[in-house]
């Protein structure tokens, strides 16, 4: 058993959990759904201000403790940090390959101590249609609210907000490459940014005056979690499946997060 606080565990397949946890599936909860750089983590700190609620562990966290470590075991290699984003989604593509659902089932191993964790549950972030499939059948009580917004919105978040996990090594140097001419590089770049939201990007990191590299890294990231993740079809999928009042869609691109913070309390019915 993984203890990630007092009240959330994770619990392996061959072990059951001790007798005061319950599985999270008996839990209602809140799921975020959305890609990076559609607010959630501005979302959870605005949230924070008003309500009550217990974070259960981050995607990140059990991306880390979970599906990384198990799959650099199953390698036969000690368990080792990664902190290159491209190479993170290439281990969760691979847990999502062994067990469907990936992040979604890793998830549906958590159990938690009612006595310690509140009555508000919520978790920062599924993203493709897979694991929104097996989010929604697993997790019968679940609420989902779906985040989003453009995708060079998203790319000029991550470049503001200079967060040291957003990072990922560049196949080839930069060095003298003017911006436009480095991102058309990207591989498969043109299947997520047009030629002229390119040329618009490119452009304004000049009038920025961001370093090359730092563009390219950044919108690598974003091609290849759009490569990954089909957050449209998820999207799609759970107002297509589910009840009207479990699922709550939000353009985070059209609105302040005050605003947000007050839709989604209204949606959940909290004064």
């Amino acid at each position: 058993m993984k203890q990630f606080d007092p009240a959330i565990a994770f619990i392996p397949p061959q072990e059951e959990a001790p007798s005061q946890f319950r599985p999270l599936a008996d839990f209602p909860f809140v799921i975020l759904v959305g890609l990076t750089g559609v607010g959630k983590s501005t979302v959870i700190a605005s949230l924070q201000q008003k309500l009550d609620f217990t974070l259960l562990p981050t995607r990140r966290n059990i991306t880390d403790e979970i599906i990384i470590k198990s799959l650099q075991q199953e390698d036969g290699y000690p368990p080792t940090p990664v902190t290159d984003r491209v190479e993170r989604f290439e281990y969760t593509a691979r847990y999502r390959a062994r067990c469907p659902g990936g992040m979604a089932h890793a998830l549906s191993r958590l159990a938690v101590d009612p006595a310690g964790a509140g009555t508000l549950l919520l978790f920062d972030g599924l993203r493709g249609l897979n694991e929104v499939q097996h989010a929604a059948t697993h997790f019968s009580h679940a609420h989902f609210i779906v985040l989003d917004a453009p995708d060079t919105v998203r790319l000029a978040r991550l470049l503001k907000r200079a967060d040291t996990f957003d990072t990922t090594h560049l196949p080839a140097s930069t060095e003298g490459q003017m911006t436009l001419t480095a991102l058309i590089s990207i591989p498969e770049i043109g299947t997520v940014f047009s030629a002229e939201q390119l040329r618009q990007i490119s452009q304004a990191a000049h009038a920025a005056a961001l370093p090359v590299d730092e563009v390219v890294k950044k919108a690598s990231i974003i091609v290849e979690e759009r490569r990954n993740y089909d957050s449209n079809a998820a999207r799609v999928y759970l107002t297509s499946s589910l009840p009207r009042e479990q699922v709550l869609i939000i353009d985070t691109a059209t609105q302040p997060p005050i605003a947000v913070t007050k839709q989604v309390m209204e949606w959940l019915n909290i004064k």
